[in-house]
C-alpha cells in the first residue's frame, strides 16, 4: 500500500504531481522472536507509555507473553505445509503440472481483485501457466462501496484495504463458503493460496467499523504521520488517516491471531501482511509482541511489504518472517521492483538492472515484481505495455532467485490503452497476459531449473539478455536459457559464449532451436520483443486457449452487459437461453434480460476452439429480478402545465424537469428522456431541459416501457454566457484548499495544481471559467498537492453555463447556490477627446459605466506606452516624454479609450500623429492573402504620413495556431484563417490570411549539397558550395529559409546558402525554415582533403575533425612521436 494514495478517494490525474515512491512505508527489527526491549526509553513519547507498562508486566516474570502465547496455541491449527506438500493427492497435482515444493522457489500470480469464483474458474489454467502459488486480496469484511461505483475499479479497490471486522468475506471476492471451495480447488491443482492481510489498520471511517471494534483502545491516537523515517512515528501513528490498530494491546493481538488461523483453517497457505513496516518490531515500542502472536497461524510462507527506505531495518523484518513459518517467507524487495522498472524506460534489459536486488538481505527470503498493484494504481507503472512488463518479468523470473509476483492488469488497461478502462468490473479475470506463452514459457523453465546454477549475460547489446541456468553434468536435458529480446530488434546467438552441455535446446514457444558445442552456441536466433525458452520442458507445454464472459454471475433488474472473451482461439462463438447467438472477437458486448421475464434465468454459453486445438465451452448463468411493472409515467417541472412548456430564452435558457414513475417499488424505476429536435431544446438524463433556439419540440420520458411526453415552444434568443461556473462540495479538499485543473476544448492545461475555487454558499466552493464561445470543457479537482480526484483517470467533461461535479458525477445546468443575476457592463465613456500636455503635466480622467446597476462596474485604467504617459488607478495622466500613447479604460470587457499627445515643455516643435496604416506584400490583394501550411509570407507596412512622430509597427495575429507574425513575417501553420494586424501610433491595418492544407505537412528539413555526407562537409580555404534545403517528405512546402554559421571566421554562409571556406577550423552551419532546422558541421582545412595531424586519431574515428581544429588553432600539438 503507498502513504496517501490508496485511500484517497481519487488517484492523481496523467500529469498529476509524482510522490515519491520511498516514502511511502517504513519498518525494522531484530530477526526473531525474542528480541529485547529496546534501550530508547529516555524521553519516550506519551503514546508507548501504556506499552512499557505492559512491557514492565512482560519482563516481570513473562507472565503476559506466556498467556498470549497459550491463547494463541489454544485454538488447533491447520498445518498449511502438513495438508498440502505433506499430502499425496496435493502432490500428484503440484508434480503434473510442475509446480515447485517450496513456495518460495516458484512464481506467484497475484489475481488482483478477481473474485473467489473467478479464480476457481480459472484454476486449471493457472496451475498449466506454472504458478506455483495465487496471491489474492484481503478476505475480511471492507467497508461496502459497491453502490457508488457500481463494481467500477477506481472507485473500489482502494477499498479493499480497509476492513471494517475480522470476518471472513466481503462484497468484492465472494463470501467465506466460496472462499473454502477455492482453497479446495487450488489444491486439487497442486497450487497454494497467499491471502493479502491488512494487519495495521482498519477503515478511516469509524461509523462503519464492526461494533464490536468500536473500542478506542484497539486503536492508537488518531495522528497522521509526520516523518516516514522515525521509527516511532511510522508504527504508532495513522496512515492516511486510517485507524491504527494498537498492536501493544493484548486483546486486539489476540483477535487479529483468531482472525488468521480461521482463515489458514479455511484453507490459506500463506500471508502477506500489507504495511508491515507501520507495525513495530516485536519489543521495540512499548513491549510489543504483535507478530509473536499473530505469526504463529499454520501459513507455510509468510511475508512482509516492507517499502525500502532510510531506517527501515528491512533484514529484521525479513529475518523475522522467514523464521515465522516451515516454508519460510521474507519481505518485498521494492528497489529492485523500481530497477525493473527503470529497465522497462530504458527498453533495455542491460545485466545491471537485474542482478543487484538492493537489499541486503539472503535473496531466498525476497519478494519481487516488475509491478505490484500499488505501482500500478498509483501510475508508476501504468505507461508501460504488457510486452515491456513480459520481457522484464521473463528475465527476472528466469533467474529463480526469489519468489516472484506476476501483478495481472485489469483487462484493456494500461500502456497504450486506458489507466482503468472499466470494461471490467472488480470480480472479473483482469488481462490474458498472464497466461501468454512467453510468461508460461518463463515459469515452466524456472519451475524446471530449481536447484541449478546461473549465469546472466547481454546477447550483442542490450537489446538481449540470456538467464542460463546448467548443472554441468553432460545432460543437456538438465540445463537451459531463456532469451529475452525488447523491441529494439532481435539477435543471432550463433559466437556467443555459454555455460550449457554440449546438445540442441528447443524453445518451448516458437519451436526453433540453438545449437550448443564446446562451450558456443553454433547456431540459432531469437526475433525481436521476444521470450525463448530453450531447455528440455518437464510438463505439457500446449499453448492456453480461452474464451469466457464476465461477470461469471450475477442478479439483475433490466438487463445487463455480458463482456465476452477470446484468448488464442481459432473460433468463439456465443448462444443465450433468450434465442440470440454468433461469433464473437475479445471484448465484444452483448445485451442480455430483454427477452426474459422477470424471475426467470438467463444462460450465456460460449464455445470455440483453440489454437491449441482443444474445444472450450461454458455456460455462465444471471438472474433477472422479479418484475415490478411500470404502469405510468408522469412529467412535472418548472413551468410544465397541461403538458406544455413554455421558455423564454431572454428569461431563461434551462428548465429542469421531473419524471414520476408508477407504482413507486416498479422494478425498472430508470428514466430515459429525449428530444425529438434537439438543435430547439436538448435535454439531458437528469430531466434538465436546455434551450437552444426558438421553435417547438417534444421532450419524453420512458421507463419500462412506458412512456410521458410534453410540448416545449421555445421563444426569443439565446444570449451565450461568457463563462462555465463549476461547483465542488467543499468538504472534500476544504474550503481554503480546493483546485481546479481544466483546459476549455482541445486547449492547454492549466499549470497543476489549478486555480484556487473560492466559497459559493454552505457546503461548496465554485471557479468560472472565461468561456466566451461556450466550448466543452475538461476537469479535475485537487488539494493543491497529492490528492486529486479526476474520475478514474478519465477527467470530468462538460458543458453549459453551470456544472456541479459532486460525488463522482457531472451534472450540466446545476447551479446548487443561490444564484444573484448578473448584469453585464454594455459600455464604458470617458470624459473627454483626444488631448494634449506637456512632459510633467497631468489631467484628470473620468469614465461612465453603464447601465448604472452593472454587476461589475469597476474601473482599470491603461497606458499603451508608459515611457509617454501613465495613468493612475484614479484616471490621473501624466505626460512623461515626448510622444504619443492611447489612454483605456475597461470595465467587465468593455472599454473606451482616447489618445494623448505628449510635448516638450520647452519645444514648439509639434508632434506628428500618424494617419493611416497600410499593409502590401507579395500575393496580398483586396485585404486578403493565401498561403500553405508551412510557407512563408512578407508583409510591409505603410505608416503615413513619412513625417509622424511614432512610426514604430507592432505586428500582431488573432490567431496564432493558424498564423504566426513577426517584424511582418507570417509563417502558416495549419488550415484555417488569421487577422494579421499592424499598429502604429494608435492606427492600424489588417489583412485576412487564409492558410491552406498543401497535401502534405513538413515533417522536417536537412542540408544537401556537394561533398556534404553524414551531415559533415571537408572545405579547402578560400573555396565555396552552394548548399540547398531537403524537404521530408519531398513534396512538402518550405518557406524561406535563413542560413547561419556559428564561426563566421572559419566559414560563411549568405542567404541563399552559399558557404565560402576563410580559415582552418570547425563551425556549424545552420539553416531554419517553416519552423524546422538542420545543420552541418564544416570543417575547413589547408587542402580541402581530409588532414590526418596524428597517427592515432585517423580520419572516421570520433572527434577527428575537433581535435584537427585544435591543432589548426595552435591549442594543442600532440606527443612528439606523432601521437595526439
Amino acid at each position: 500500500m503507498q502513504r496517501g494514495l490508496r485511500y484517497k478517494l481519487v488517484p492523481k490525474p496523467p500529469f498529476a504531481i509524482q510522490w515519491e515512491s520511498k516514502h511511502k512505508k517504513s519498518y525494522s527489527g531484530k530477526g526473531n522472536f525474542n528480541m529485547v526491549l529496546t534501550g530508547r526509553l529516555a524521553g519516550i513519547r506519551k503514546k508507548t507509555v501504556a506499552g512499557l507498562v505492559a512491557a514492565a508486566t512482560l519482563l516481570g516474570g513473562l507472565s503476559l507473553g506466556m498467556a498470549a502465547s497459550e491463547t494463541a496455541s489454544a485454538a488447533p491449527l491447520r498445518d498449511s505445509y502438513a495438508e498440502t506438500v505433506g499430502n499425496a493427492s496435493f502432490e500428484a497435482a503440484r508434480n503434473e503440472y510442475g509446480l515447485t515444493k517450496d513456495m518460495r522457489d516458484g512464481a506467484t500470480l497475484h489475481t488482483f481483485m478477481w473474485s473467489f469464483e473467478t479464480i476457481k474458474e480459472h484454476m486449471e489454467e493457472i496451475a498449466q501457466a506454472g504458478y506455483t502459488s495465487i496471491q489474492i486480496n484481503n478476505v475480511s469484511a471492507v467497508k461496502d462501496n459497491s453502490e457508488l461505483g457500481k463494481g467500477n475499479w477506481y472507485l473500489n479497490w482502494y477499498y479493499i484495504y480497509q476492513p471494517i471486522n475480522t470476518t471472513v468475506g466481503n462484497y468484492i471476492l465472494g463470501s467465506e463458503d466460496e472462499f473454502r471451495q477455492m482453497c479446495d480447488i487450488a489444491h486439487q491443482y497442486g497450487v497454494r493460496v497467499i491471502v493479502d492481510a491488512v494487519a495495521n489498520h482498519f477503515t478511516s471511517e469509524w461509523e462503519v467499523i464492526d461494533p464490536s471494534w468500536q473500542n478506542k483502545d484497539y486503536f492508537h491516537p488518531q495522528a497522521p504521520i509526520n516523518d516516514y523515517n522515525d521509527r516511532e512515528d511510522c508504527t504508532q501513528h495513522t496512515l492516511s488517516g486510517l485507524w491504527d490498530l494498537n498492536t501493544q494491546n493484548s486483546e486486539v493481538a489476540q483477535r487479529m491471531a483468531e482472525f488468521y488461523r480461521k482463515v489458514v483453517a479455511d484453507g490459506a497457505d500463506g500471508f502477506r501482511y500489507d504495511a508491515a513496516k507501520h507495525i513495530e518490531l516485536t519489543n521495540e515500542f512499548g513491549g510489543s509482541q504483535y507478530w509473536n502472536t499473530i505469526l504463529p497461524n499454520g501459513a507455510q510462507y509468510q511475508y512482509g511489504e516492507v517499502l525500502q527506505d532510510k531506517n527501515v531495518r528491512e533484514t529484521d523484518y525479513a529475518a523475522m518472517f522467514n523464521d515465522s513459518s516451515i516454508n519460510g517467507g521474507g519481505v518485498t524487495a521494492s528497489d529492485y521492483g523500481q530497477e525493473m522498472r527503470n529497465s522497462m524506460n530504458d527498453r533495455s534489459v542491460n545485466t545491471r538492472f537485474f542482478t543487484d536486488f538492493r537489499l541486503n538481505a539472503p535473496v531466498n527470503q525476497l519478494v519481487t515484481w516488475i509491478e505490484s498493484h500499488d505501482n500500478y494504481c498509483d501510475r508508476q507503472s501504468e505507461k508501460f505495455t504488457e510486452q515491456q512488463v513480459r520481457t522484464a518479468w521473463a528475465t527476472m523470473n528466469a533467474r529463480g532467485k526469489a519468489m516472484t509476483l506476476f501483478f495481472n492488469r485489469p483487462y484493456a488497461s494500461g500502456g497504450t490503452q486506458e489507466w482503468f478502462s472499466e470494461k471490467s468490473k472488480i470480480g472479473d479475470v483482469g488481462s490474458d497476459d498472464w497466461k501468454q506463452p512467453g510468461v508460461v514459457a518463463s515459469n515452466h523453465f524456472r519451475n524446471a531449473m530449481v536447484g541449478n546454477d546461473e549465469n546472466i549475460q547481454n546477447c550483442g547489446g542490450d537489446h538481449c539478455v540470456m538467464v542460463e541456468r546448467y548443472k554441468s553434468d553432460g545432460n543437456a536435458s538438465n540445463d537451459g536459457v531463456l532469451v529475452a529480446t525488447t523491441e529494439r530488434g532481435g539477435q543471432d546467438l550463433a559466437g556467443m559464449s555459454t555455460k550449457l552441455d554440449n546438445g540442441t535446446y528447443k524453445d518451448e514457444v516458437s519451436g526453433s532451436t540453438i545449437t550448443v558445442s564446446g562451450g558456443k552456441i553454433t547456431s540459432g536466433s531469437v526475433e525481436a520483443n521476444t521470450v525463448a525458452a530453450f531447455y528440455t520442458p518437464k510438463v505439457d507445454t500446449t499453448p492456453i486457449s480461452s474464451a469466457e464472459a464476465m461477470p461469471n454471475k450475477g442478479d439483475f433488474e433490466d438487463t445487463k452487459d455480458i463482456t465476452l472473451r477470446s484468448f488464442n482461439m481459432a473460433n468463439a462463438s456465443y448462444s443465450t437461453s433468450e434465442g440470440a447467438s454468433g461469433s464473437f472477437n475479445d471484448g465484444d458486448i452483448i445485451t442480455i434480460g430483454a427477452g426474459s421475464a422477470g424471475g426467470a434465468d438467463v444462460t450465456v454459453t460460449v464455445t470455440g476452439t483453440g489454437n491449441n486445438g482443444k474445444s472450450v465451452s461454458h455456460t455462465y448463468t444471471y438472474h433477472k429480478g422479479a418484475q415490478t411493472p411500470v404502469e405510468s409515467v408522469t412529467i412535472s417541472g418548472d413551468g410544465v402545465n397541461n403538458g406544455r412548456l413554455d421558455m423564454d430564452l431572454n428569461a431563461s435558457t434551462s428548465a429542469q424537469l421531473t419524471a414520476t414513475v408508477t407504482p413507486s417499488d416498479a422494478t425498472v424505476r430508470n428514466v430515459a428522456w429525449t428530444s425529438s429536435d434537439p438543435s430547439v431544446a436538448t435535454v439531458s438524463s437528469s430531466g434538465l431541459v436546455r434551450g437552444k433556439k426558438a421553435g417547438t419540440t417534444t421532450i419524453k420520458a420512458t421507463a419500462g416501457g412506458v412512456s410521458a411526453s410534453i410540448t416545449v415552444t421555445v421563444t426569443g434568443e439565446i444570449v451565450t454566457p461568457q463563462g462555465t461556473t463549476v461547483y465542488y462540495p467543499s468538504d472534500k479538499f476544504g474550503v481554503d484548499s480546493t483546485y481546479i485543473h481544466y483546459r476549455v476544448g482541445t486547449g492547454a492545461w492549466t499549470t497543476a495544481p489549478g486555480a484556487k475555487m473560492e466559497e459559493a454558499c454552505d457546503g461548496y466552493v465554485a471557479f468560472t471559467i472565461d468561456n466566451p464561445d461556450q466550448q466543452a470543457v475538461e476537469l479535475t479537482f485537487n488539494n493543491g498537492s497529492s490528492n486529486w480526484d479526476s474520475n478514474g483517470g478519465q477527467n470530468y467533461k462538460g458543458s453549459g453555463e453551470d456544472i456541479l461535479v459532486e460525488n463522482g458525477r457531472l451534472t450540466e445546468g446545476a447551479a446548487p447556490c443561490a444564484v444573484i443575476p448578473v448584469v453585464p457592463v454594455t459600455s464604458v465613456v470617458i470624459n473627454s477627446n483626444d488631448f494634449s500636455i506637456q512632459e510633467g503635466a497631468s489631467k484628470k480622467l473620468a469614465a461612465t459605466v453603464l447601465p448604472a446597476n452593472a454587476t461589475n462596474p469597476t474601473v482599470t485604467w491603461t497606458s499603451s506606452n508608459t515611457a509617454v504617459a501613465t495613468v493612475a488607478s484614479d484616471g490621473i495622466v501624466r505626460g512623461v516624454k515626448f510622444g504619443i500613447a492611447k489612454i483605456t479604460a475597461t470595465a467587465d470587457g468593455k472599454s473606451a479609450s482616447v489618445t494623448i499627445t505628449v510635448t516638450k515643455g520647452d519645444d514648439p516643435t509639434p508632434v506628428v500623429p500618424v494617419e493611416s496604416v497600410a499593409i502590401s506584400g507579395t500575393g496580398v490583394s483586396a485585404g486578403k492573402a493565401s498561403i500553405n501550411v508551412g510557407a512563408g509570407l512578407n508583409l510591409n507596412a505603410t505608416v503615413l504620413p513619412s513625417n509622424a512622430t511614432d512610426r514604430t509597427v507592432t505586428w500582431s495575429t488573432s490567431n496564432a495556431s493558424v498564423a504566426s507574425v513577426a517584424n511582418g513575417t507570417v509563417r502558416g501553420i495549419k488550415a484555417g484563417n488569421a487577422v494579421i494586424t499592424a499598429t502604429a501610433g494608435n492606427k492600424s491595418a489588417s489583412i485576412i490570411v487564409t492558410v491552406e492544407n498543401n497535401g502534405a505537412v513538413l515533417q522536417s528539413i536537412s542540408i544537401s549539397g556537394s561533398g556534404v555526407a553524414n551531415n559533415k562537409l571537408t572545405l579547402a580555404q578560400n573555396k565555396s558550395v552552394q548548399l540547398s534545403v531537403k524537404a521530408t517528405p519531398a513534396n512538402a512546402t518550405v518557406g524561406a529559409a535563413y542560413w547561419t554559421s556559428s564561426d563566421p571566421s572559419v566559414a560563411t554562409v549568405d542567404g541563399n546558402g552559399k558557404v565560402t571556406a576563410k580559415a582552418e577550423g570547425v563551425t556549424a552551419i545552420t539553416v531554419t525554415a517553416s519552423g524546422k532546422s538542420a545543420a552541418i558541421v564544416v570543417t575547413v582545412t589547408k587542402n580541402g582533403g581530409s588532414s590526418d595531424r596524428f597517427s592515432d586519431v585517423p580520419a572516421g574515428v570520433s572527434f577527428h575533425d575537433e581535435i584537427e581544429w585544435l591543432a589548426a588553432q595552435g591549442i594543442t600539438n600532440g606527443y612528439s612521436d606523432g601521437r595526439f
